[in-house]
């Protein structure tokens, strides 16, 4: 492949990255002492391990869905996508396709486990606003 054509796919790509990345942090959890939106999610990375702290992004379209990306303490990343406060799928990642998977709505947190994984992820997330 063309040297040019490799740098304009990496800029283009690091440019959708940072404009991504700069999106979320905007409605990124606020830090704000009155603010019922807690700071992070419980959440286990491995089938068996028990519930840990992760922390979150999320991201809400005009369509009425609802993306909540968490991130574990190592970095791993995940998509859980929502649809009018249902849980619809999980984003594709090297641990696994994200098909396989359970939720409920349990006391306000909707539970989910996908792949080997699980997320409680509160519903005052999802609902927003």
């Amino acid at each position: 492949m063309n040297t040019p054509i490799l740098v304009g796919i990496c800029a283009a790509l690091s440019l959708g990255a940072a404009e991504a990345s700069a999106d979320q942090q905007v409605i990124s959890p606020s830090s704000s002492v009155d603010n019922n939106t807690p700071t992070s999610i419980s959440c286990a990375q491995e089938r068996g391990a028990p519930l840990g702290k992760c922390s979150y992004r999320i991201k809400r379209d005009e369509n009425g869905q609802t993306t909540v990306t968490v991130v574990f303490a190592n970095g791993f990343k995940r998509g859980l996508f929502f649809m009018d406060g249902r849980f619809l799928k999980a984003s594709v990642t090297m641990s696994g396709v994200g098909t396989d998977t359970d939720w409920s709505l349990k006391d306000g947190t909707h539970i989910i486990r996908v792949d080997g994984q699980r997320y409680e992820v509160p519903d005052i997330l999802i609902a927003g606003d």
